[in-house]
């Protein structure tokens, strides 16, 4: 059997390849390509000579964007012939971090008759919250309800980061408990970007003042954090004004070659935004920066006053 797994979880992605080639019981010969560095001729070779030193073989191939929107520079007959003869012994496993394939491709079509396909797209925030609760399970590890209600607000949606990150967690030996969570588990700074930025842009000075307090007590530098908010508020901007000109959420991701996570959630935020508010936000960003970097105010002085201004403007 050959498979096409794609989707932008790389981390459930890998899991699926360890999954598939475990069947085989370490009789195999693993042999991995990428095609941003190597060609697909050189992996139809491989697929189509059968094993010599084990049973089964088995051809990773990362990057096979000819199945989205890339082109085909290869022998695509040789592709089909294979497809449709495939050679027993040996399994195919192509990869992709693309949202989806071009079902209007011939080749596409036939990859999805000929072979098992499976998508792994970024979780949601309800997919993460059961993923976590599955893999506490796993870990056998016991938890109360506000740990874990905490612990999915600090956790990412990477999957490759959810494990590990549990894993660290469930070598506590008693329940784990809220405290436990905020002592072993750092928010991500992103997150704590994304939520800054989306509290200035609602005016929610009290809680903005308080992530701003947190990050500095974590040794975060003010003209660092202007800087991150600066790019926060620019592609704001950016998403909003492709919504002005009626763009989907899926054109506005290719537009902008962004996380479709994170274009979902800015659409979210900025839909009943006026692109002027975030304008006069971006022009408060780049006058604290100047006010720091010329020495006028006092970096910390200089950002609380930033955001005293957002709330008021």
């Amino acid at each position: 059997m050959n498979y096409l797994l794609y989707g932008v979880d790389t981390g459930r992605i890998q899991k699926e390849i360890n999954k598939i080639v475990q069947e085989f019981n370490q009789d195999y010969d693993l042999i991995q390509y990428d095609l941003k560095t190597s060609s697909m001729n050189e992996v139809l070779f491989e697929v189509g000579t059968i094993p010599f030193f084990s049973a089964h073989k088995v051809v990773v191939v990362k990057n096979c964007d000819f199945l989205s929107s890339g082109s085909v520079d290869f022998d695509l007959n040789q592709f089909e012939n294979y497809l449709k003869n495939p050679i027993l012994e040996n399994v195919l496993i192509m990869t992709g971090e693309f949202e989806k394939c071009d079902t209007r491709k011939k080749i596409v079509k036939l990859v999805n008759q000929t072979c098992r396909v499976k998508s792994f797209q970024s979780l949601d925030d309800k997919d993460k919250r059961s993923y976590i609760v599955e893999k506490l399970k796993q870990l056998q590890a016991s938890i109360s309800s506000d740990a874990l209600n905490e612990l999915v607000s600090r956790l990412p949606i990477d999957t490759n980061v959810i494990d590990h990150q549990l894993e660290k967690v469930a070598c506590y030996p008693d329940k784990i408990t809220v405290e436990v969570v905020e002592a072993l588990i750092l928010k991500p700074i992103e997150e704590n970007v994304f939520l800054l930025s989306e509290s200035i842009l609602n005016k929610k000075f009290h809680k903005a003042y308080s992530i701003y307090k947190d990050m500095i007590s974590l040794s975060y530098d003010p003209i660092y954090l202007i800087a991150v908010i600066s790019s926060q508020f620019r592609f704001y901007y950016q998403v909003k004004a492709c919504m002005k000109q009626m763009m989907s959420e899926d054109s506005i991701t290719s537009y902008l070659k962004a996380h479709p996570y994170r274009v979902k959630l800015t659409c979210q935020i900025v839909r009943n935004i006026s692109i002027d508010r975030i304008m006069r936000i971006l022009d408060a960003c780049l006058q604290c920066d100047v006010d720091i970097k010329t020495g006028v105010r006092d970096k910390y002085l200089a950002f609380e006053l930033f955001l005293i201004h957002c709330r008021e403007e």
